[in-house]
């Protein structure tokens, strides 16, 4: 009785538990688009419980017969529902999921909660536009942000600033973490043969990044101390998620042009006539002719200068200039389940520049791994690649594209002879461009790895503890050879050259962090300690004199070596506190201690830290009433100190060194001064800013800052007497701490979400900022100096911006004589009376490239299975300096011996006396150049960055394929550019302003398809 009382007690039990849960079939879609959502996961609330959704958005699972579940997937937004047979679950967008989320690579944060200065870009909806470097995918992105170049040649170095310029010769470019950690940036090619350099980051596949992060102020950007007094770009790269495996593949294919027609030069016919009429000018006005006289003797000498080939005039622009051409191929698999987490890519990326011996070719990996034991996570990240970058001499480089076509070639010169060889010593300078392209090569070859590993132990609820090691290696071969043939070479039989170098950087952090909520008390703490250790290796080989065609240095009659190894390291001690109060009140404190091998050991350490403050005004009680229409809104005020270390690593040491030659007789030498007083640069910000939500539609954000650098590191002058002398730079400096500058500025970031249904929606960013820089002083002595490298027009003057353009200031033309008239400024009452003499005049401040207005507008549409995206940048105020003064001359012999360009138009051009419409002076052979304000060309432009329309075809038409995705698309890179007629360069130059001879930006064109299972 006993044995059946208890087996009918556990069947009554089994039927209860039985009878107690319920089996749930559902489908879960996209509002977007009505199609399935494949690896959703589908939670019981409050338990481990769960499953993830099939390739047709169905899941089937057993479930208590209460309970309720939550269904999730990245992007969208969460939903939680009663558990049901046959349910059927909408998940609507969360358009801003990544965008909330604030990374500093010290914590990640809520945009509500972050009390600083701080910009997130989702890069999903620039996967497809045609970049080759990281910074790239910030144009017209973020307010305060501005992307220069040197050159449009693939792999190029680019100067970012953020919130203008901090330093001098300490630099200006700001600091890069991924995946919270600082990593190497920067130029890594020790040749200057091309403008261009190599950039570091462009070792790195753009498409595996997932956000970037730039952070503007000191709040956060403090606890990075000493590297951060220039912003803060956070990467984040991709990683797995919970789910099923997913498998993408991505490829594109394109072509590019010149963005802008670039430095239009006169042909063939036009340019005789514009010579011919200064010859005659020249007979008439200097040697005293009639015009009759003066047009025989001009006809008579015009064939030595404008002759027209026998193979008619030479375009040099299509000679010179091709169509670039690129593609790209990648693959990356992510998935994962509760404990491990992954995200692999593999991908190779081809460009070929717009001139000859000009392209980019990389492979590039990466791993990143997430696995989750017992009370540890680790997480392992790894990427590697191989960079091969083909680099075309430019400046006034003799074989350069650039220079050829706008300086040392013309009409006249021809590069191929009647049998369609190819000419010996045409143009200006005598070498044929075409010819040297085959006898020249400047190729570097990179590799880099990034591994990092981190394991973090969580000691109780809220507490963890975390160690990370990170390695970044780069290794660089250059090699430069300009064989027998070459212009460049044949003096010396052939020439090699070869730099070997090597950077290495290891950087360790240990961090504990707490994150707890009291009620309504929130806090978040963290304590660090970090080391970085940087070792570089360059060795610099030479070889010449070779006996044939073998270009390898130990074939070389004669060979010559350098080698430099350079160490230095960073210890630092942090701290962070960030406490909210009901989400209404928060504060957050941050400190640093830095230490560094850089400076002497009485001024190695230095202190940084910030304070910030944030209000959500709109959840006070007061501020019910207009919850309709003000959705949120808050006020942020933060201040702090950055600092900034030597660019050099032993700048406060005297250093010697053995090979530097006097007299013929090798020695040694002093080639660093040293400084033991040298101290680090401060860096003090302020920001207040405000953000505001309406109708949860409307959103704008607004900041106003300044920041102060004192105890500026410049490199000052020092007498060469005593016998200090670089044998490079054939100038002695000494690091010293003078000086300061200062940065005021405002952003303006404006968003709409203009329509959001089903198969509609459409979202608006506009972004605005100004910044004006000013030298607020130098040595305490001087006022003004002349820059280093540009000292005819470039100045740095106190109560100016840094770079200001230094000249005469033009006044038109004289309709007497047709010069050019000049203010005389000299001070007096008579300041605005002009002359023809220019040393008559006293040169002033002309002015420079700083920007009233510069931005962004960002536009992203979707109806149904197409979507558009396209992003304007524009700049308003500052001004561009022609700086190549051989062009300036109104009829210099290098105008008669080169090309000419096409704003001497003849039409315009002063005839006679009493001429008084003349727009441009008298042209006149033998004229001589003056630096004045006539070749200050404005900045003022509107550009389309990029543009991507796609097709992603419905899931009902491949879901049987095993296929989840599948896109077409068209992609295109600075397509349209609206600016002035006098702007005959290309907008995007220098921060200086100055246009040299830059190979211009790309105009691209991509076509390419998604496909995902």
């Amino acid at each position: 009785m006993k044995r059946l009382t208890l087996i009918l007690t556990g069947l009554f039990l089994w039927m209860g538990v039985a009878l107690a849960q319920i089996h749930v079939t559902g489908t879960v879609i996209s509002a977007e688009d009505g199609q399935p959502v494949i690896g959703a996961s589908v939670k019981v609330v409050g338990t481990n419980t769960g499953a993830a959704t099939n390739l047709d958005g169905q899941f089937s699972m057993t479930v208590p017969n209460n309970a309720k579940l939550e269904i999730s997937y990245i992007g969208m937004k969460s939903q939680t529902v009663k558990a049901a047979e046959n349910l059927k679950v909408v998940l609507q967008p969360d358009n801003h999921v990544l965008d909330e989320v604030i990374v500093t690579g010290y914590g990640n944060f809520k945009k509500s909660s972050f009390t600083g200065s701080a910009a997130t870009m989702n890069t999903d909806k620039l996967a497809e536009v045609p970049v080759v470097s990281i910074e790239d995918k910030l144009a017209g992105g973020v307010a305060g942000v501005q992307i220069t170049s040197g050159s449009g040649s693939p792999g190029s170095v680019p100067s970012i600033r953020v919130r203008g310029m901090g330093s001098i010769n300490a630099g200006n470019n700001p600091l890069y973490v991924i995946d919270g950690t600082p990593v190497q940036s920067g130029n890594t090619s020790e040749f200057t043969y091309s403008d261009a350099g190599t950039n570091i980051l462009a070792t790195i596949n753009p498409n595996d990044i997932q956000s970037i992060t730039v952070i503007k102020d000191a709040a956060a950007a403090s606890l990075y101390g000493s590297r951060a007094a220039n912003g803060v770009i956070v990467i984040t790269t991709k990683s797995g998620s919970k789910g099923k495996t997913n498998v993408n593949f991505h490829s594109d294919w394109g072509f590019s042009n010149m963005a802008v027609n670039y430095r239009p030069q006169l042909g063939g016919a036009a340019r005789r006539a514009l010579l011919l009429k200064g010859l005659e000018n020249y007979y008439m006005f200097e040697e005293g002719k009639s015009a009759a006289e003066a047009a025989t003797a001009a006809a008579g000498d015009i064939d030595d200068y404008a002759a027209e080939p026998k193979t008619g005039w030479t375009n040099w622009k299509d000679l010179l200039f091709k169509n670039g051409s690129h593609s790209n191929y990648e693959v990356s698999v992510s998935g994962g389940n509760d404990k491990t987490k992954f995200y692999t890519s593999m991908a190779y990326n081809k460009q070929e520049g717009i001139v000859a011996n000009q392209g980019l070719e990389r492979f590039s990996g990466s791993l990143n791994l997430t696995h989750d034991f017992g009370k540890f996570t680790v997480n392992v990240s790894s990427m590697m690649s191989k960079m091969t970058q083909s680099l075309a001499g430019e400046a006034t480089s003799y074989d350069g594209a650039v220079a050829n076509y706008v300086f040392f070639q013309n009409p006249s010169s021809t590069a191929y002879n009647e049998d369609g060889s190819y000419t010996q010593g045409p143009g200006y300078v005598g070498v044929n461009p075409l010819y040297e392209y085959l006898h020249s090569t400047d190729r570097n070859i990179v590799r880099r790895m990034l591994n990092s590993a981190k394991l973090t132990y969580h000691i109780a609820k809220g507490l963890d503890l975390s160690e990370k090691v990170t390695y970044d290696y780069i290794g660089g071969r250059e090699t430069v050879i300009w064989d027998r043939n070459s212009n460049n070479g044949k003096s010396s039989s052939g020439v090699v050259q070869r730099v070997l170098n090597i950077s290495e950087q290891v950087n360790t952090q240990t961090q504990l962090s707490y994150i707890r909520s009291f009620g309504l008390h929130n806090l978040d703490a963290l304590l660090g300690f970090e080391t970085e250790d940087m070792h570089y290796e360059y060795n610099f080989l030479n070889g010449s004199q070779y006996p044939g065609e073998l270009y390898e240095v130990a074939n070389a009659g004669e060979t010559t070596s350098e080698s430099k190894v350079y160490d230095s390291r960073l210890t630092s001690f942090l701290g962070r506190v960030n406490y909210n109060y009901d989400d209404k009140y928060y504060a957050g404190l941050s400190f640093r201690r830095d230490g560094t091998s850089r400076l002497a050991r009485n001024n190695r350490w230095g202190d940084f830290w910030s304070a910030s403050a944030s209000w959500r005004f709109s959840a006070e009680k007061f501020m019910e009433s207009t919850k309709d229409i003000l959705t949120d809104g808050r006020l942020r005020v933060s201040y702090g100190t950055n600092g900034t270390q030597p660019s050099g690593y032993y700048p406060y040491m005297n250093l010697f060194k053995y090979g530097e030659k006097y007299n013929g007789q090798s020695g040694m030498g002093i080639v660093n001064i040293g400084n033991p007083d040298l101290k680090w640069e401060k860096n003090r910000t302020f920001n207040v800013g405000f953000d505001l939500t309406f109708l949860q539609r409307f959103t704008a954000s607004f900041d106003w800052y300044t920041r102060k650098t004192t105890d500026l590191i410049y490199d000052l002058t020092m007498s060469a007497v005593p016998g200090y002398f670089d044998t490079t730079s054939k100038v002695a400096t000494m690091a010293t701490n003078i000086g300061s500058l200062k940065n005021t500025g405002w952003e303006l970031t404006l968003t709409s979400e203009n329509f959001n249904t089903k198969d509609f929606s459409w979202s608006t960013t506009l972004n605005l900022s100004h910044n004006h820089n000013e030298l607020v002083k130098l040595d305490g002595e001087s006022d003004m100096v002349q820059d280093s490298n540009y000292g005819r027009v470039l100045f740095h003057k106190v109560g100016e911006t840094y770079n200001s353009y230094y000249g005469y200031e033009y006044a038109g033309v004289d309709p007497k004589t047709g010069k050019e008239l000049y203010y005389i400024n000299d001070g007096s009452a008579n300041a605005r009376n002009t002359t023809t003499n220019a040393n008559e005049a006293k040169k002033v401040i002309l002015g420079s490239a700083e920007a009233s207005v510069a931005g962004g507008i960002t536009n992203n549409l979707r109806w149904k299975f197409i979507d558009l995206g396209f992003t304007f940048t524009y700049q308003l105020g500052g001004d561009a300096y022609d700086y190549p003064r051989w062009q300036h001359s109104n009829g210099g012999s290098a105008l008669y011996k080169g090309a000419t360009p096409a704003y001497y138009d003849l039409s315009k051009m002063w005839k006679g006396e009493g001429d008084t419409a003349a727009k441009l002076p008298k042209f006149q052979y033998g004229s001589t150049f003056v630096y004045s304000s006539r070749w200050m060309m404005p900045l003022d432009y509107l550009r389309l960055k990029n543009l991507t329309i796609g097709f992603t075809v419905p899931q009902q038409y491949i879901r049987s394929l095993g296929i989840n995705k599948a896109r077409v698309y068209f992609s295109g890179a600075n397509l349209l550019t609206w600016k002035s007629a006098d702007l005959y360069v290309d907008p995007e130059l220098p921060v200086t302003g100055l246009a040299n001879f830059q190979t211009p930006q790309l105009r691209t064109y991509t076509f390419g398809i998604e496909i995902g299972f």
